[in-house]
């Protein structure tokens, strides 16, 4: 009888310790499932923070192109707007019309046609060559004559134009008896002046009275 006891309280020592260990088991399973959906739940919060800021720095670098390019487009269409008004003035201001030039020797620019002397001579043999050649001494007008002197003229020489003092007046004038503008260039005095000196001369970088008998290169224009 005592045998029998001690066998049974040791079997249900093992069928309590074996239910204390299945239930230990399931404990830590449990708790494994949990740990385990909480990771994967923080991975997938992780990936969406990456993907959140790579959208926003994409953007970030876009809407930066984007403002580049911009900038670059008003820059040039600001360049060309002014290279356009430029152009405007200039074709505005010419007096004549595109054409050919009468001799290979005259040069076109602007829609002018001039012709520029190798020889010297007095400004009234100057003026009277280029009356020879149906056409008159350079008139200035505009900035399209001025530019043909800037890119045509020798700069150590001086040449003829056609402004003067007419005998008897007081003021400077064209050979086309338009007044002269003093707002377009101002005439120099590289020389002590004179009563002779009422003829008016240019160079690459100015343009100057002089004695009107002296030699000098010239212009003529059609």
């Amino acid at each position: 009888m005592a045998g029998d006891i001690v066998y049974a309280d040791i079997n249900i020592a093992r069928t309590l310790s074996s239910e204390h260990s299945s239930s230990v088991q399931r404990s830590d399973s449990h708790h494994h499932g949990i740990f385990l959906r909480v990771g994967c739940a923080m991975i997938v919060i992780l990936l969406v923070i990456v993907i959140v800021l790579s959208i926003f720095v994409i953007q970030f670098k876009s809407a930066r192109h984007i403002k580049g390019d911009n900038e670059s487009k008003e820059k040039n269409c600001a360049r060309q707007n002014e290279s356009e008004t430029l152009t405007s003035t200039v074709s505005s201001n010419s007096s004549t019309t595109h054409k050919p030039c009468p001799f290979k020797d005259w040069k076109l620019h602007g829609g002018k046609c001039y012709w520029v002397a190798e020889k010297k001579k007095s400004w009234n043999e100057s003026k009277n060559d280029c009356a020879q050649k149906e056409s008159h001494l350079m008139v200035i007008r505009d900035f399209t004559d001025m530019s043909f002197l800037w890119r045509n003229l020798n700069i150590s020489e001086f040449y003829w134009v056609g402004l003067n003092i007419p005998s008897g007046g007081k003021s400077w004038t064209w050979v086309d008896n338009n007044t002269f503008d003093p707002h377009l260039f101002s005439i120099e005095e590289n020389k002590p002046r004179t009563r002779s000196m009422k003829c008016a001369k240019v160079s690459y970088t100015e343009i100057a009275k002089e004695n009107c008998a002296e030699n000098n290169h010239w212009i003529c224009q059609l």
